[in-house]
């Protein structure tokens, strides 16, 4: 057995202070969220997508290992490192790559980790088995029991401990939701497994059940024809009835087949956890990770979501603003493209083709202290002139800046008209007569 998870507290961060908007990874491929708050901050808990071209698993879902991130802001994520592998589970077929989405909850200080797998006996249930990792603190090292889950046959598992301390497993796939009391040890059934019934017919998985003000909703992708969305059921007891209420989020936009999802309340705001597969428009087995905020009608009921560029959190001045992930726009013809095509994992860059176009990207923070200049990455069609102003366009000028006409992307030093404090939208406008591109922008 390979030691991985034994090694963990000597592994370097890869990813300390990355900055993201959506997705929120950008140096790998992360799907089906699973967001929990441990401790004041935000830990997500994703399956990994690789990509094999040859072979059993060439062009189709692959997944060896788990990371987890941790984000006190939303904007920067810390990347701990694999915290479980395939390799490492003595039940699990290695060869199946089917480390598919997980969960997390703590209990009395343990942290209780659920994965599902292709267990090597598949006598049962095809093999498709649920397994649980223990841990002291949120980001591992995971031990992972030597043996998967009594009477659990499926995918994608769902823990939830209610107000009374009851804790209860959901888990499904094909037509079928599960729902189960769990043992106070939180490994082991105290109930037999029963369906969740008066769901909608047709393909659903990843159940994810939370608890709002005495209500509990109960949600989970659905099929309706040929890529999932996100929908909710209702009810008053953590094992139903449910009485389904609609959508939480539609089909992808960007036809991506599976979406996968959690939410989760931090700091008084209600946030959707979610993937696309905006990092691989080619190939939707390869998923990234995204969030959005989420919203309660008067009676309960759940505001349908769109998926943004933005996302969420508030971004550091001084950090690599990728204004490409813009709020909103205004303007005709406003359009982004990967920097390289090659390499989606470098990000994108925003096209404002005419005089008059701005992006608008808000809740940057610039602190106590003030900066003194911005450093700007662009290029220009032609010679051209750009400004940047906060709060609304026509806001306190902080910039107003020329740039040459040049094919390639470059990056200019700029003195502020004003030193910013606290926290302000940013409006980039092209204020010239030629076409501007913008990467990203970063105050000093």
């Amino acid at each position: 057995m390979r030691k991985t998870i034994f090694a963990l507290s000597l592994i370097v961060f890869s990813a300390v202070g990355a900055v993201a908007q959506n997705p929120l990874i950008m140096d790998e491929f992360t799907a089906d969220p699973s967001a929990r708050v441990f401790n004041d901050k935000v830990y997500i808990y994703p399956s990994h997508d690789i990509r094999k071209d040859s072979g059993r698993f060439a062009n189709w879902f692959c997944m060896e290992d788990y990371h987890v991130y941790s984000s006190e802001n939303l904007t920067q994520w810390e990347d701990h490192g694999v915290i479980l592998s395939q390799y490492d589970v003595p039940w699990v077929d290695a060869s199946t790559f089917s480390m598919w989405a997980p969960d997390c909850i703590e209990k009395d200080g343990k942290y209780y980790f659920y994965f599902p797998a292709t267990a090597k006996d598949k006598t049962e249930g095809r093999g498709r088995r649920v397994g649980v990792a223990v841990a002291d603190s949120p980001t591992g090292p995971f031990v992972p029991e030597e043996i998967p889950m009594e009477g659990v046959f499926g995918i994608d598992p769902n823990p939830f401990i209610d107000t009374d301390g009851q804790a209860y497993l959901y888990w499904g796939g094909g037509e079928k939701l599960y729902v189960a009391r769990l043992k106070d040890n939180m490994l082991e059934l105290a109930t037999e497994p029963q369906l969740v019934m008066e769901l909608p017919p047709k393909f659903k998985e990843g159940p994810y059940l939370f608890e709002r003000q005495g209500k509990y909703y109960f949600t989970f992708p659905h099929v309706p024809k040929t890529t999932e969305r996100l929908v909710y059921a209702m009810g008053d007891n953590p094992m139903g009835p449910f009485e389904f209420k609609g959508v939480i989020m539609e089909e992808s936009p960007v036809e991506c087949w599976t979406n996968h999802h959690s939410i989760i309340e931090y700091r008084d705001q209600w946030y959707l956890f979610y993937h696309h597969n905006d990092l691989s428009p080619d190939f939707d087995k390869n998923r990234s990770i995204k969030a959005d905020s989420l919203f309660f009608n008067a009676d309960g009921t759940i505001q349908q979501v769109v998926p943004t560029l933005r996302g969420v959190g508030i971004t550091p001045a001084a950090s690599q603003i990728q204004v490409d992930r813009y709020s909103s726009a205004e303007g005709k013809n406003i359009s982004y493209a990967f920097v390289d095509d090659s390499n989606p994992h470098e990000g994108w860059k925003v096209n404002l083709p005419k005089n008059g176009n701005l992006i608008r990207y808000n809740k940057v923070d610039f602190g106590t202290d003030g900066f003194e200049e911005v450093v700007v990455n662009a290029s220009a069609g032609n010679d051209g002139e750009y400004e940047i102003r906060l709060d609304a366009p026509d806001g306190d000028l902080v910039v107003s800046a020329k740039i040459s006409g040049s094919d390639e992307m470059k990056t200019e030093r700029i003195s502020l008209s004003e030193e910013p404090k606290g926290i302000h939208d940013i409006y980039l406008i092209n204020t010239g007569d030629s076409e501007l591109t913008f990467d990203w922008i970063q105050f000093k």
